[in-house]
């Protein structure tokens, strides 16, 4: 037995260095290693000043080469005077072969170590865009783990025809296209015009302005938005595509469309999806408001990964894996990227640091999904799932101007939620429900206008009664919990205390079978109760129960 122990331990020991070695070789034939492709954080002094008014994407992909070439024509102003120099973002692997002014000029160019820069020749200000086109090629980073490790991910679907998908929120838009590579600085509209051989079709934002043929056996796709725009989620997908259609009634009475790209091998189950999908958008607006988009489409593209919240394209690849409660069937990847055309594309922070506003609220949106078809105790159920899978070993919010390496961690996700269910509890369904919806509504929040923490913790200020901000701040900016301290004084009398925090907050306490609300901090208060009193027993806090005193 002790040898079958001692050889089953070498060949465990030995199957996790040929993973390790498999891995390392990985990351350095596709060149991923140490963050090389991050997206975030400092902006230069250069990029502080403009302001990206618009891109024109027009690119040909070249499936059998792997590879991408043509023109972007990059709009911006500057917010400030005294701009001549253009900096944008583009990785590496593309050969830069000319720059144009919008009269025409050639212009000089330097492109090395991800960075474009570009001499306009002219000075720059708010009342005097300008206009560059970038002609260019190349092969882009190839996706080895989409979306956490993206890129172009090329595949091939069940009948060997071609399947490529885009995934880039960790690497940003410049691993395909130049741009300013910062979550700080939305485009106001782009057009993306997408050469691509017959018969395949390109899924891409917005609405679909035409389909042209530019020479014989290929079509190009020109697709527009006018809505305000991260670069990450500019995207393309390109596939044999069939197109499925439900329409969607605004609360306003019109109607939008509401589309799924689908390959003929999934095209089984397609039609309940978007159904599916319709009954989504009609729930999270009695939360969130109206669908951000109205003016294009809500959309899902079937890709090779597992899902991704393009804006009005999202991607989805789950292959009609349901989730059932109490036998309820849903798409839980589904249900979450939609949930971030509000949380994310039309509310989208100014800092990646603030990445906690966009995850955490879309999945605690999903909580809200859940209340609505299945009641309170099933909200509460779902909530604590997402509760048990907290990590808390780093904050939230580690550092400001944060690149996207440096805040990605499942905490954003589920920790955040957690706070936003802890706020509810604080303010009351009805000043909660208000808070949100403002937030998701209000033309001071969204789109081209750019959001923070700070904004968060100033708006729950307008509708709560006590200041919360040292506990908001305090659950984002640290790992400390509440520490809980019950000690048993007298026969059946317990004192009460929250021994760690500065501040008093309202707290559920279960005496016996009754539960009161009442404040508490860390000045001990006196309970009567024949059985020990329970603190939170409904969970709306992330807290630690001390052990008792004797």
């Amino acid at each position: 037995m002790k040898k079958f122990f001692k050889w089953a331990g070498i060949v465990a020991a030995s199957l996790i260095i040929l993973i390790i070695l498999f891995l390392v070789y990985l990351f350095i034939s596709h060149d991923r290693y140490q963050f090389r492709y991050d997206s975030g954080g400092k902006l230069s002094t250069v990029q502080a000043k403009m302001d990206i008014i618009s891109y024109d994407i027009a690119l040909e992909i070249f499936p059998d080469d792997q590879a991408l070439a043509g023109t972007v024509t990059v709009s911006l102003r500057s917010d400030g005077d005294g701009l001549e120099t253009i900096e944008l973002d583009l990785i590496d692997n593309y050969a830069v072969s000319a720059v144009t002014s919008d009269d025409g000029k050639n212009l000089e160019f330097e492109h090395d170590d991800g960075k474009l820069m570009i001499k306009s020749g002219k000075q720059i200000s708010k009342i005097r865009p300008v206009s560059v086109a970038i002609s260019y090629s190349g092969q882009p980073l190839e996706a080895i783990y989409p979306p956490w490790l993206g890129g172009f991910n090329w595949s091939l679907d069940s009948t060997g025809a071609y399947w490529i998908g885009l995934s880039c929120q960790s690497e940003g838009g410049d691993i395909w296209f130049p741009c300013k590579d910062h979550q700080s600085d939305k485009p106001d509209s782009v057009n993306l015009h997408i050469t691509i051989p017959e018969p395949y079709y390109c899924a891409a934002n917005g609405l679909l302005n035409r389909t042209t043929i530019p020479r014989p056996g290929y079509l190009t796709y020109h697709w527009v938005t006018h809505y305000p725009i991260s670069n990450y989620n500019i995207n393309i997908s390109i596939g044999r595509y069939e197109i499925l259609e439900r329409l969607y009634e605004t609360e306003s009475a019109t109607v939008m469309p509401v589309r799924y790209y689908v390959l003929p091998e999934a095209r089984n189950g397609a039609g309940e999806h978007l159904e599916m999908a319709v009954d989504m958008l009609k729930t999270y607006r009695k939360y969130f408001g109206e669908y951000p988009f109205i003016r294009e489409k809500f959309a899902i593209v079937q890709t090779d990964y597992l899902g991704m919240e393009h804006q009005t394209i999202n991607a989805y690849g789950n292959e009609y894996k349901y989730r059932e409660i109490d036998g309820f069937q849903f798409d839980q990847l589904m249900l979450h990227e939609m949930g971030h055309e509000w949380w994310g594309n039309k509310v989208t922070a100014r800092d990646l640091a603030d990445m906690w506003i966009q995850e955490g609220i879309c999945t605690y949106g999903e909580a809200l999904y859940i209340e609505d078809k299945l009641g309170t105790e099933a909200y509460h159920q779902y909530i604590n799932q997402i509760k048990r899978r907290i990590i808390n070993r780093n904050p939230i919010i580690p550092k400001r101007e944060a690149s996207e390496n440096e805040v990605y961690q499942s905490d954003i996700y589920t920790k955040g939620a957690q706070l936003i269910h802890s706020l509810r509890f604080l303010l009351g369904d009805q000043k909660f429900f208000e808070l949100i919806r403002t937030f998701a509504t209000d033309s001071a929040y969204t789109y081209q206008n750019l959001v923070s923490t700070e904004d968060f913790v100033s708006l729950v200020g307008r509708y709560a009664d006590t200041d919360y901000r040292e506990y908001i701040e305090t659950f984002l900016y640290t790992t400390d919990l509440i520490h809980v301290k019950i000690d048993s004084v007298d026969a059946e009398t317990y004192q009460v205390s929250l021994p760690n925090i500065g501040f008093r907050l309202p707290m559920e306490v279960a005496l016996g079978d009754s539960v009161i609300r009442t404040e508490l901090g860390s000045e001990s208060r006196i309970f009567q109760s024949r059985e020990k009193p329970r603190v939170d027993p409904n969970r709306w806090y992330l807290v630690t129960v001390l052990r008792s005193e004797k």
